[in-house]
């Protein structure tokens, strides 16, 4: 009787067991940052660089991605200010082949230096991964939509606009990357007036959520309101970035 009921018994049980099994967790969609640094100097100079930055990614392994970012940069040396400027962007891409994508996104731009008081570009394109592999990513995209700008000397002003850009991504070990991005906006009303980007970066984990990053960036306005005003910058920081 006993043989006959412990196949029985086992049967019913399996479900129990089932129950009280924890569930698997939830994948983490989203992975943020936080960053900042600061540099003091005296002696022959005084100089001082401050940078803030904040990043987001939503990626839930499908063919979707939204990501963010914004960047506050400021440099002086012997009180005079080199540079001054807030940048944030925002994207959303969908894929619709193996390798390519279309995108929408956003950015914004404050330079004071250049008398932009604000720079707001809202775009649409596609773009293609030339190189997608597990250590590297070479993309390339276009886009078209237009720019809002408010200019100290030129007023606002309101234009169509295209834009091109190249990024690269290169995990160089576990702990360590190189990225790197390229950029260039024309307004369609006149195509000599355009913003070049460029950006470049290496990041070191320290220790769990904490990372090293190191970045020069560049940019260059091709028109200026007067002589005075210079048409490129760049700078070279070195940030502390906390993951969450």
């Amino acid at each position: 009787m006993l043989r006959q009921l412990s196949p029985l018994a086992l049967a019913l049980a399996l479900p129990l067991f089932a129950q009280d099994a924890p569930p698997a967790p939830p994948a983490d969609l989203w992975t943020s940052s936080i960053g900042a640094g600061l540099a003091l100097t005296s002696g022959n100079t005084d100089t001082r660089n401050v940078n803030v930055s904040f990043n987001t990614v939503w990626d839930p392994k499908t063919d979707r991605l939204f990501k963010a970012d914004a960047v506050y940069l400021t440099a002086s040396s012997d009180g005079e200010t080199q540079v001054d400027k807030a940048t944030a962007n925002t994207r959303f891409e969908r894929m619709f082949e193996e390798r390519a994508f279309w995108f929408g996104e956003v950015q914004y731009l404050r330079d004071p230096l250049k008398e932009i008081s604000y720079l707001i570009s809202p775009l649409a394109g596609a773009g293609i991964h030339l190189i997608r592999d597990e250590r590297r990513t070479l993309t390339v995209d276009g886009a078209a939509g237009g720019i809002f700008e408010e200019n100290e000397s030129f007023g606002r002003e309101t234009s169509g606009a295209i834009k091109a850009g190249e990024s690269f991504e290169w995990r160089l070990s576990e702990v360590s990357s190189f990225t790197q991005r390229l950029s260039g906006l024309w307004k369609v009303d006149d195509l000599s007036d355009a913003l070049y980007h460029f950006d470049a970066g290496i990041t070191t984990t320290i220790v769990s959520r904490l990372d090293l990053k190191v970045s020069l960036v560049y940019d260059y306005r091709s028109r200026t309101p007067s002589p005075d005003v210079k048409n490129g910058d760049s700078a070279l920081f070195a940030a502390l970035v906390f993951k969450f």
